[in-house]
């Protein structure tokens, strides 16, 4: 869910979401007040709900990943079994055609 503390703070992410398993193969490097990832979030519920899921990793909480992954922003998809890179904002059917080629 999107959770906002007041009416003027910006709406963050919050790693509770169906989508994210540590266990997923595909790791998903994101920022909780990234524009971009917050855009991203109704398109990985919607996945989340056909049974796709995502490693979350927070560069905030987590910034000695981010710099050992060499992430230059967010979101960022990297597959854990080939090393592959999705950059960027991605729609519904390419972000599932390539979780579903990285599961």
């Amino acid at each position: 869910y999107i959770k906002t503390s007041g009416e003027d703070s910006p709406a963050v992410l919050v790693q509770s979401e169906l989508y994210f398993d540590d266990s997923a193969n595909v790791m998903y490097f994101y920022s909780p007040n990234c524009s971009h990832c917050i855009d991203e979030k109704p398109i990985l519920e919607e996945l989340g709900e056909e049974g796709f899921r995502v490693k979350p990793m927070n560069i905030q909480d987590d910034a000695e990943a981010a710099s050992q992954y060499n992430i230059k922003g967010t979101p960022e998809f990297i597959s854990q079994k080939d090393g592959e890179r999705l950059e960027g904002f991605q729609e519904k059917e390419p972000l599932k055609n390539w979780l579903e080629e990285h599961k």
